[in-house]
């Protein structure tokens, strides 16, 4: 076959023939391409191999045309050892799991953990606590221990925080005298649902937070708060002052709130 070109010289036009460019042969090496048609019948018919030696492969063609290959079949006894690991976890009667036991008596002494900066026992049954429990702690930070049956605090460290010991039976004597004095970094203090009768002194500088509602407070000093040396004394960090619940009478120590930012919460009948 050959195709005709036009070549331009000058003001002369030429046709000239020109071959068309012949394609190399391909070569489809493959035995499928020589097999017959009866040769195709035996060729893909897989029925005469067992069973045990088909594999089969589950396949997902996506929109774009590529596969995605699922989660392989699974094999026989994998069920059975699922079960089995199922079994191992203990049951009670009715088919449920056990329950963790409450924290129950006595709190005692804490191992040494240096890293330990948090502890929460938080609604148990715990009614004393071992005056070592926690000296062996120098990190601890937050101490939780509300809605117990606490009657007495130990000694505790002066890294502490945040406090929250509500909701327990301390009453007149369960906190130590000064027990808060050399707190430097406390910040919160809750001991609401205690049954105290007094405030108990000193509070840190740093205090932003005393909750200290539905005690059985009655009354309050000037100095509780303030300095009464110093008339110029302002106590910025304490914000939050809960005192209601109580039957004091916050309108009889005016004197008492000169220093804070805001007057504490409570009744002034």
């Amino acid at each position: 076959m050959k195709m005709l070109a036009r070549l331009v010289l000058g003001l002369v036009i030429f046709d000239v023939a020109v071959p068309a460019p012949t394609p190399e042969p391909i070569n489809y090496d493959s035995e499928t391409y020589d097999a017959t048609l009866e040769d195709l019948e035996t060729l893909y018919n897989y029925e005469h191999l067992p069973i045990d030696q088909v594999e089969i492969e589950r396949v997902t063609v996506m929109p774009s045309g590529n596969k995605e290959l699922l989660t392989p079949a699974p094999q026989p006894g994998e069920f059975q050892e699922e079960e089995g690991e199922e079994e191992s976890t203990p049951r009670l009667i009715d088919g449920s799991s056990p329950q963790k036991p409450e924290f129950t008596g006595v709190l005692g002494p804490h191992t040494n953990e240096d890293d330990l900066k948090r502890i929460d026992l938080t609604s148990n049954l715990i009614s004393e606590i071992d005056e070592d429990a926690f000296r062996k702690l120098p990190q601890l930070r937050e101490l939780v221990l509300r809605d117990n049956k606490i009657r007495q605090l130990p000694e505790l460290p002066t890294t502490l925080t945040f406090i929250d010991i509500s909701n327990n039976r301390l009453g007149r004597k369960g906190i130590k005298q000064e027990a808060f004095k050399d707190m430097y970094e406390l910040h919160h203090l809750y001991l609401t649902d205690n049954n105290l009768d007094h405030i108990p002194l000193p509070l840190p500088e740093n205090l932003r937070a005393l909750h200290l509602q539905n005690n059985n407070i009655l009354e309050m000093h000037e100095d509780t708060f303030c300095n009464v040396k110093n008339l110029t004394y302002i106590r910025k960090a304490l914000e939050d002052i809960r005192l209601d619940g109580n039957p004091i009478n916050l309108s009889r120590t005016p004197q008492a709130y000169m220093c804070l930012p805001r007057l504490p919460i409570g009744s002034l009948v």
